[in-house]
């Protein structure tokens, strides 16, 4: 069972889209995922109520899957040991622990206790300061750990990426058309240790609440009247969504 812990230091900096994003990954793959959430306002936790209360017009909202359960964390680090246990004894694949922003103590319990700690961070010069000081937070928390002590593996994830970001990132000669700020953050978070995988930015994302796990979305819009469009988009983020998990499974394989 794979167990991922996902934090930055401040809210709105994509931590609930790429736990969402695995968690339709890794259920199009076949693979049980349970979600704790975390963090405060809870987003991740409502996300199926989200998804029920929603408004379909016109599509036949799909049935929430069998394999996605989404939990509360336990109020101790013995109780959630015990949830994580109990979890791989019901089968279940794979463990996403939405944190709450900041550097607390409860995040680094999350962390000591997964396989991998994803950062997302958003690659533009206003995010820059806490991506970094999410990083330095994980390498201080390394160093506290004693020598030979299992310490989970560490990545960065740049997610909410424009054309411009992406085309710097993967064309020669695409740095040229960003900012020279953009340009530095750019080039200081591929300096980090980092997934491959860039997560382009999209109005399907930013509707997760509303479309729940991507394969179920992009099956019920492909059978509405007038849902090819939408069922193309939504697959096309399914496809993003399937290329992180396969750079999560080479980071910490299953």
């Amino acid at each position: 069972m794979q167990v991922i812990s996902i934090v930055q230091t401040k809210g709105g900096s994509g931590k609930t889209t790429a736990a969402m994003l695995l968690a339709s990954a890794a259920l199009d793959a076949g693979r049980r995922v349970t979600l704790i959430d975390g963090d405060v306002n809870a987003q991740l936790g409502r996300w199926r109520d989200s998804f029920e209360l929603s408004a379909w017009e016109g599509v036949t909202r799909p049935a929430w899957p069998e394999a996605l359960t989404i939990l509360s964390p336990p109020d101790t680090v013995d109780g959630l040991l015990g949830l994580l246990e109990a979890e791989e004894a019901s089968g279940t694949d794979l463990v996403i622990l939405d944190t709450r922003p900041g550097t607390h103590a409860d995040t680094e319990d999350f962390c000591l206790i997964s396989d991998l700690v994803l950062i997302p961070a958003r690659p533009v010069f206003a995010e820059w300061e806490m991506t970094h000081r999410a990083v330095l937070w994980m390498d201080d928390l390394r160093a506290s750990i004693a020598s030979g002590e299992r310490f989970p593996e560490v990545r960065v994830l740049v997610i909410d990426a424009g054309p411009k970001i992406i085309d710097a990132a993967t064309r020669e000669g695409g740095m040229a058309a960003l900012p020279k700020r953009d340009q530095d953050v750019l080039l200081e978070i591929l300096r980090l240790d980092h997934l491959d995988v860039i997560v382009p930015h999209s109005k399907i994302l930013e509707q997760f609440g509303f479309h729940g796990p991507l394969g179920p979305a992009a099956a019920a819009n492909a059978c509405a009247p007038g849902g090819r469009l939408m069922a193309g988009a939504i697959k096309r983020q399914l496809e993003v969504a399937r290329l992180l998990l396969a750079g999560i499974d080479e980071v910490v394989p299953r």
